[in-house]
């Protein structure tokens, strides 16, 4: 091997072991956040010239051959030459003060858009060139137009060309200063011009050349101006007058800078057109470069611009428009490690250079400028890394999958079970305020290092579980503990366990404590709150992106950092410590990380948060997080009848410029079916926007807010409305008068008042004229029915007198007939010495007689349908006692309702009440010398009746009622309840006394 051979392979070997032990790799920073919009999302052409914002809140774009552009922040409107556009080639826009956009372009001459016409104005109007470069309109309406041959305005519907020998070269734009001074930047030097003349200044007044791209007068006073060949330059404005020689200030000498804009915070941004944009911070005088290296997606830049919100808008040379997002979040996607997803640790040196820990490649330590790797073969323990922490020393602390690994002054100290951990898996780290270690370990539980030995705490300790997930110290110096079943609290040595069920998941992934005081946890399932009483969980109910929360933190700035599945959310808290509201961000409010990793948070000394994504390390910076204060602009954009497309000016003499609908309008009756589209621009998160609308005269309240941005309203009635419609941006920020259009249903000629009144007389006279008719005609009526009553009358009370004296006939006949059945049954009984038959003979007849009774009662009656109850009740009492001769003083017990029966449901009754007191009076009071014979009859609710009948005698042997055995008379009760639908049941008290609730018999005719 020759000693070439021998070189190469030393030299091969050495950049492997470089490779292999330590990476160190230039980079070119961190990368920025862009939106691009480009052919594929409807810009019409990938070259973009100039930017424009109008007031009526539309984006619209200048193109090199798509003609021009409006964007709503969702959607381009394009408009070219077949749309009545002078030129493709787009070269610059302007809006005078009625609200008419102008465009100029290469050939065709000056475009003017009023929103429904395009107008084109060329050189037959007096335009000095149909090539034109740039427009302008200054404060007094004059509209400035630069072509390839100089420059002239228009006014008052006419064209003025300048004449000076200076004004007749190229013309690369036109703008004004604080005072309302037109300058005009050209290929041949730099014009100033005021109201009293002209000034012109090139290389001989100390330009560094002729040929000006751009001018920005800053928050100084002084201008910076941009040269397509010699970079940008500050001229102090002490020093601009009429053939004096300029004071400039280089900034750059080497750029080709294309536009200029300074932002709301004051920093200057200029474009080149072949390297990027330069971001020039005032107050550090930092200059950061933005390219393709961190994120841009071209480095020719044709134009910036800022939009009415502060949002900046590039105009690029092939990559169309793209929008600068929320600077607060930064990504370092080129730098190796911190661009990894499965960054689970983060903290910095004393030398503030950042360090991040990863579950696969070891740790990362970055400069500002390059990382370097340590992994196993530099000797940390493990090149799985969960949590990194730092010691009051400077030496950093490592979590790793074989153990505990220390950093100081560049070489690493392991520890692991031989040493006394519990566990060589590791899952969390924390310093107390006393200096000492604690580590939460994945199985071994919690171990305490104080530097010479490790005490170890386990569920035998008063852990709820082995495995720690998490630990927080609070501001009472409380050791908050996350395990995989609960929440711990260890106080001077004493473990506390709250229960699981206080909380909506068992797994704590991360801790926190708020300026109030409260611990805050992040669980799988939600976000819990302990104030110390109780337990509160928040979920996306309450506004949360996700419930699954990765990492929570609160930040120095007093908000509550929560790290999800889907995104980071911050809370925001009022002055008793409630939470205010919660603001999420994802990918579009310029979070591209969306999932979160455990724990992987941390806020430096400027108050920076660093986050540790699936998308790799995210920096937040506070400063540069500004709340969207601007109103989103609203716009009814159309108003349907039945759905479809109407011309208004069928309806309306007057229409509105942009959107063509008509000021005044008066609807017939029948078109009473409106749909209302609106719009509302927010170019920077059209997304959030939220609408709310109400119809004035039909609506009470406020629709709620909704991403609906179409209102229909049907068979609306006649009446004056007023349709309303307001929007909130993506900060919550509401218009503050909502945009309205107003329209009148007329009535139907049937309903005007005329009509009415017509219609009131006719139907007047027509009643009256009935009236009088139906009068007579009632007399007439009136005497032919009296006739025909009397006689009808006459007939049915001779009928009704005739029916009553045949029913008392035949209730007489019938009575008189059971008087004969009871003479000859008792005729009959003489014939016999039998006392059992003599007995039947007797209980016959008795019978016999509560029937007859009735009859009696019927034709004594005046109301032959029914009789009344109480009459016959004490009738057949007085009957019954008085055919049994006993030895006893009867007293009866009777209250009986006033009531009337028909004879359908009497005769069950009687009957019954027969056989209840003649067995009474037959047993209940031998061998006594007075009884008592109750009789109650009540009326409980319709058609339900209550009668109770007994006596206080010697008693009925019990259980007769459920004998098989019975009597005839226990077995002719039961029959006599039943046809009245009735139930009898014997009461628990001395003597005989029966209970039967029945239900009055009807006589269906």
């Amino acid at each position: 091997m020759n000693y070439r051979q021998l070189t190469y392979h030393f030299l091969t070997f050495t950049l492997l072991i470089v490779s292999v032990f330590c990476f160190n790799l230039k980079v070119f920073g961190q990368t920025y956040n862009f939106s691009y919009f480009n052919v594929p999302e409807g810009l019409p052409q990938s070259s973009v010239n100039a930017i424009y914002n109008d007031s009526r809140g539309y984006l619209w774009v200048a193109t090199s051959g798509g003609g021009v552009a409006q964007f709503d922040g969702k959607v381009f409107k394009k408009y070219n030459e077949k749309d009545g556009l002078a030129g493709n080639i787009v070269t610059g826009i302007a809006e005078d003060k009625e609200g008419n956009m102008w465009f100029t372009s290469t050939w065709g001459g000056v475009s003017k858009y009023n929103g429904r016409n395009m107008v084109v104005l060329t050189k037959n109007d007096g335009l000095q060139n149909n090539s034109n470069n740039c427009i302008f309109i200054d404060n007094k309406d004059r509209i400035w137009i630069g072509s390839t041959s100089g420059l002239c305005y228009y006014e008052n519907g006419f064209f003025h060309t300048l004449n000076k020998s200076f004004f007749n070269t190229s013309v690369n734009f036109i703008t004004s200063d604080s005072k309302n001074n037109i300058w005009v930047g050209t290929t041949d030097g730099l014009i100033k011009i005021n109201g009293k003349d002209t000034l012109y200044f090139n290389t001989e007044n100390n330009l560094p050349s002729n040929n000006i791209t751009s001018l920005l007068q800053n928050n100084e006073g002084n201008y910076l101006v941009g040269f397509k060949d010699a970079g940008i330059h500050k001229i102090l404005a002490g020093s601009i007058d009429k053939d004096a020689k300029l004071e400039v200030e280089t900034i750059n000498s080497s750029h080709r800078v294309s536009s200029i804009l300074e932002d709301n915070d004051k920093n200057i941004w200029y474009s080149t057109f072949n390297n990027g944009i330069y971001h020039v911070n005032i107050s550090t005088n930092e200059i950061k470069h933005i390219s393709k290296e961190n994120g841009l997606e071209t480095n020719n830049i044709n134009t910036l611009y800022k939009d009415r919100i502060g949002n900046i808008w590039i105009g690029t040379n092939g990559s169309g428009i793209i929008r600068v997002n929320n600077t607060a979040f930064t990504y370092f996607n080129e730098i190796v490690g911190l661009n990894q997803n499965d960054i689970f640790g983060i903290t910095h040196d004393n030398n503030e250079n950042i360090w991040v820990a990863t579950a696969s490649s070891g740790i990362y330590k970055y400069n500002g400028n390059f990382s370097t790797q340590f992994t196993e073969l530099n000797g940390l323990g493990s090149n799985t890394v969960r949590a990194i922490t730092k010691d009051n020393k400077g030496d950093l602390w490592f979590a790793t999958s074989k153990g505990l690994s220390k950093y100081s002054n560049g070489t690493f100290r392991n520890y692991t079970t031989k040493d006394g951990l519990p566990s060589d898996e590791i899952k969390s780290l924390l310093f107390d305020k006393r200096g000492y270690l604690w580590i939460g370990t994945n199985g071994g539980g919690l171990c305490k290092y104080d530097f010479n030995t490790f005490t170890t705490y386990t569920t035998d300790n008063g852990l709820s579980h082995n495995y720690i997930h998490s630990l927080f110290l609070d501001k009472s110096k409380n050791l908050w503990i996350g395990t995989g079943n609960g929440i711990n609290r260890m106080s001077k040595e004493v473990i506390t366990s709250f229960p699981v069920s206080k909380i909506c998941n068992s797994y704590i992934s991360s801790i926190t404590e708020d300026a109030f005081g409260n611990i805050w946890f992040g669980t799988d399932r939600c976000l819990t709150k302990y104030d110390g009483i109780d337990f509160t969980s928040f979920t996306t109910k309450n506004g949360l992106s996700s419930d699954v929360i990765y990492l929570v933190h609160f930040h120095k700035r007093g908000h509550l950092w929560i790290g999800t599945n889907n995104g980071l959310d911050k809370f925001t808290f009022n002055s008793y410590g409630q939470v205010d509201e919660i603001k999420n961000y994802g990918l579009s409010d310029g979070f591209r990380g969306v999932e979160c990793n455990s724990r992987a948070i941390y806020e430096d000394e400027k108050n920076n948060l660093w986050i540790g994504t699936v998308k790799g390390l995210i920096k937040y910076t506070p400063s540069e997080d500004r709340e969207n204060v601007f109103e989103s602009k609203t716009h009814i954009t159309s108003v349907k009848l039945f759905f479809e497309n109407v011309d208004w000016l069928k309806h309306s003499k007057e229409l509105s410029k942009w959107y063509n609908l008509p000021e005044k309008i008066e609807l017939k009756y029948n078109q009473n079916h409106l749909t209302f589209e609106f719009n509302s621009i927010n170019l920077s998160h059209p997304e959030a926007v939220l609408y709310s609308f109400k119809l004035e005269g039909f609506d009470n309240d406020w629709f709620p807010a909704t991403t609906k941005d179409v209102a229909t309203y049907s068979n609306l009635p006649p009446g004056t409305y007023t349709f309303k419609v307001k929007s909130r941006n993506n900060d919550g920020v509401w218009n503050q008068q909502p945009v309205t259009f107003s329209f009148t249903i007329k009535a139907p000629f049937w309903q005007s008042w005329w009509f009415y009144l017509i219609v009131g007389l006719g139907t007047f006279y027509l009643v009256f004229r009935i009236a009088t008719y139906k009068e007579k005609r009632q007399l007439q009526i009136s005497k032919e029915l009296e006739e025909k009553v009397k006689e009808r009358t006459m007939l049915i009370e001779k009928q009704r007198d005739e029916k009553e004296i045949l029913l008392k006939e035949i209730h007489h006949r019938v009575k008189n007939n059971m008087q004969v059945i009871n003479s000859l049954l008792s005729i009959q009984s003489n014939y016999t010495k039998d006392e059992k038959a003599l007995a039947l003979f007797s209980e016959a007849q008795n019978r016999i007689r509560s029937m007859a009774l009735i009859h009696e009662k019927m034709y004594q009656s005046g109301d032959l349908s029914k009789i009344d109850v109480q009459d016959y009740i004490i009738s057949l009492i007085d009957d019954l006692v008085s055919s049994y001769s006993i030895n006893c003083d009867i007293h009866l017990d009777l209250k009986i309702d006033a009531l009337k029966f028909e004879i359908d449901t009497l005769i069950p009754i009687g009957l019954l009440l027969n056989e209840i007191i003649s067995n009474s009076l037959k047993y209940a009071f031998k061998n006594k010398d007075k009884g008592t014979i109750t009789i109650h009859l009540s009326e409980q609710n319709d058609n339900t009746f209550k009668l109770i009948i007994g006596d206080n005698g010697i008693g009925m042997p019990k259980g007769m009622l459920q004998k098989d055995d019975e009597t005839l008379g226990m077995e002719l009760i039961k029959v006599f309840v039943s046809q009245i639908d009735g139930e009898i049941k014997r009461m628990d008290k001395d003597g005989t006394y029966f209970e039967i609730i029945f239900k009055k018999r009807i006589n269906k005719k």
